[in-house]
Formats: C-alpha cells, sequence, structure tokens
C-alpha cells in the first residue's frame, strides 16, 4: 500500500503539465497507473498539458486504453511507438540528449 501511495502521489504531480513513458508494460502497470489517476480526479483535479508516450513491441490494448487514452483525455498528447526495446530505448536517449 505503502507503494501504491507514493506512485499516486507521483501521478498527481502528472495534472500539472507532467510526461509519462511506458516502455513495455502490457497488464499489470496500465490498471495501476489508471487507479492512481483516478485518485487524482477523486481529489477534485484536472490535468492539463499531460503528455503520454508508450513504447512496446507489439500494440497492447491496455496501455492504449489506460495509459495513452482514458487517463488525460482531451487535456494533452499521447503517442505510441513500436518497436524491439533495443532499438527503441537508445534512439530515445539520443533525441533527449539533442532535444
Amino acid at each position: 500500500m505503502k507503494d501504491f501511495r507514493i506512485l499516486s502521489r507521483t501521478v498527481g504531480r502528472l495534472f500539472d503539465g507532467g510526461v509519462v513513458i511506458v516502455f513495455g508494460s502490457a497488464v499489470v502497470l496500465p490498471e495501476v497507473f489508471l487507479k492512481a489517476v483516478s485518485i487524482g480526479y477523486n481529489l477534485g483535479r484536472t490535468p492539463r498539458g499531460v503528455t503520454a508516450a508508450n513504447f512496446d513491441m507489439l500494440p497492447q490494448y491496455r496501455v492504449k486504453e489506460n495509459v495513452l487514452d482514458r487517463p488525460f483525455k482531451n487535456s494533452g498528447e499521447s503517442y505510441s511507438f513500436h518497436g524491439h526495446h533495443e532499438i527503441m530505448l537508445p534512439l530515445v536517449y539520443t533525441l533527449l540528449q539533442k532535444g
């Protein structure tokens, strides 16, 4: 429970223009993430400017719905990238270094 409270507090900070990046989590993380986001909504928070990105080898329903679409609908941008992690992770790192 302590871990979930820490996650919920951290996710709550995303409501003010945060960035969510998910690398290859198909089942558990999307479900827990959605629960943490719902706590923010239940506390009366309104998200704005949130950017969510998913990097995975295959498109996954739970990630699409519970991380990219549902949580911050109409309050930001979401992106889904598909490819092998050993290629995608170094590419993202390189792009962030040059940014």
